[in-house]
């Protein structure tokens, strides 16, 4: 059958993808995305890239052409989305935003324009988190607040604009938002004692601003203290794996022997082989008396207030005698003092910072001279280290050591089944292959045409290499893919992670003397 392909840019930003001038299938001259991880135990994936090229022999995609029937909508945040469809499945293959666009200068160049789009994973990167206390919580449940925090639009493509028509009609061009729209979470195994007490980055650059913690970085704690997995697939939905998702057997959706056009292989490479593991945890103390300053306003200073004018401040909480970075809990405001006018003030107490917000009820200037921040501290009591080492691979191959410092991570016991589970995958020498690349008719298929399109990240294949003499399962853990010679050639790449070299007994999983009678379970339960 034969496969078309529908690439699509939503100029009017209403969800649909089939406005007029949407489809610029006909303008593409190469396409090229990629999305999901680029390494094997990668926790945190990369962001989804999108390159388009398109012929702009008519100036459409020239964002400065006023007669461009796209005119004053070639702007960035517009969402793109390619699809194809084989005969009898459509599949949405990559989901993204317009990040740039660049026409080629030059009446008598080129006449082509450079489209540039990118995933959601940029938006993490640019949204500062100020999340509240965490405590007892699930990794899933804590990922799912800091989304909250995010203003992108995965799935909310219609954004409210307040009194611009078009923009601001309930239910007609904008919905209210629901997380389980655009996110697809595993049930998280790890129960977090605190978390968000220590998102602080005390560095960067000097025109950073300090003690700022993006959600993109307090994702990758939650999701590397899991050992899990945290990506956007192609729809654009954010997806979170478990540390047991890819230690479950799985059906091999597809088989490559000797079928790939490419494979990237290495026998025992640097980041493969490691044995000797560390891995440092945080134990933190929390203060016995809800008292304990953490913020205070300096003496000779004032905040005005003007009425009808709420004025907001934000603290950030800090050890008195350190004058470093805490996190708190039980937080409340004391002795709020106000020299002129009548002033309230609300308190949203953060896990390490607060947001104060002034009222002023009088008519005229309130001055607030004095003002208090108290609660139980919650600080870090010095980090520890779980190791493990396998002295017979160190004797043979050399020391080979890998660190995590997991920020969130209280619990020495958790750190050193970690240490003993990354040494147990790493420690032994092995073949693996890195990644592996097909080709075929971009319209007319042929070859491995079909698990292009359908297999994707999660999916596990079986590869088989003569010259190698390598066979082994693998999950696809990220996909790249090429549009090109004149949308004849279709190239697919996936990356890969091998499948367990050993057997873990998974809780809730696992069946003794049933399903699983005769298979040797590895002791850790993980």
């Amino acid at each position: 059958m034969t496969t078309t392909w529908t690439i699509a840019v939503d100029w009017q930003r209403n969800g649909d993808f089939s406005s007029p001038n949407d489809d610029v299938t006909a303008y593409v001259i190469s396409a090229k995305w990629q999305l999901g991880f680029a390494a094997p135990y990668q926790d945190v994936a990369d962001d989804g890239v999108l390159d388009l090229i398109l012929n702009n022999a008519d100036k459409r995609f020239s964002p400065e052409n006023n007669t461009s029937p796209l005119y004053g909508k070639l702007v960035p945040l517009r969402p793109v989305r390619i699809q194809s469809n084989d005969g009898t499945t459509t599949r949405t293959q990559w989901f993204g935003w317009i990040q740039s666009i660049q026409p080629f200068p030059g009446q008598y160049g080129q006449r082509q324009a450079h489209i540039v789009a990118a995933g959601a994973m940029s938006f993490l990167k640019v949204a500062e988190t100020k999340l509240a206390l965490q405590q007892n919580k699930r990794t899933d449940e804590i990922i799912d607040l800091l989304m909250r925090e995010v203003i992108m639009p995965p799935a909310l493509t219609n954004a409210t604009l307040l009194d611009i028509p078009g923009h601001a009609e309930l239910d007609v061009t904008t919905w209210l938002a629901s997380t389980a729209f655009y996110e697809v979470f595993d049930t998280g195994i790890v129960t977090m004692s605190i978390a968000g007490d220590n998102w602080v980055n005390d560095g960067g650059y000097s025109d950073k601003p300090k003690d700022t913690f993006d959600v993109y970085r307090a994702i990758k704690d939650m999701t590397t203290t899991e050992r899990g997995k945290f990506f956007f697939d192609r729809d654009g939905k954010a997806v979170f794996w478990n540390r047991q998702h890819l230690l479950k057997a799985a059906t091999s959706a597809a088989t490559l022997t000797d079928t790939m056009t490419g494979l990237e292989y290495t026998y025992a490479g640097p980041d493969m082989l490691q044995n000797d593991i560390v891995v440092v945890c945080h134990p933190r103390v929390i203060g016995a008396t809800d008292q304990e300053p953490l913020w205070e306003l300096p003496a000779d200073s004032a905040v005005r207030v003007d009425p009808g004018k709420p004025r907001e401040v934000y603290v950030k909480y800090e050890d008195p005698t350190t004058r470093g970075r805490i996190g708190a809990q039980d937080v409340h405001i004391n002795g709020l003092t106000v020299e002129i006018g009548s002033v309230t003030v609300k308190l949203d107490a953060q896990a390490n910072g607060a947001n104060l917000t002034f009222t002023n009820s009088g008519t005229g200037p309130a001055y607030v001279t004095a003002c208090q921040v108290k609660g139980r501290k919650i600080v870090d009591s010095g980090q520890m280290e779980a190791r493990e080492i396998d002295q017979l691979s160190i004797g043979y191959y050399g020391r080979r050591t890998m660190r995590l410092n997991l920020s969130s991570l209280m619990s020495l016991d958790d750190a050193a089944q970690i240490a003993k589970f990354e040494k147990q995958r790493r420690a032994t020498p092995k073949g693996d292959v890195q990644s592996v690349t097909m080709l075929s008719h971009a319209r007319n298929g042929g070859s491995l045409h079909t698990d292009q399109l359908a297999r994707t990240l999660g999916d596990q294949i079986t590869l088989s290499e003569t010259q190698t003499q390598h066979t082994a399962n693998y999950w696809i853990i990220g996909e790249a893919h090429e549009i090109k010679g004149a949308g004849m050639l279709y190239q697919t790449t996936w990356y890969l992670e091998r499948t367990p070299t050993v057997t873990y007994f998974v809780v809730d999983s696992s069946k003794l003397d049933t399903a699983n009678a005769g298979t040797t379970f590895h002791p850790l339960a993980y």
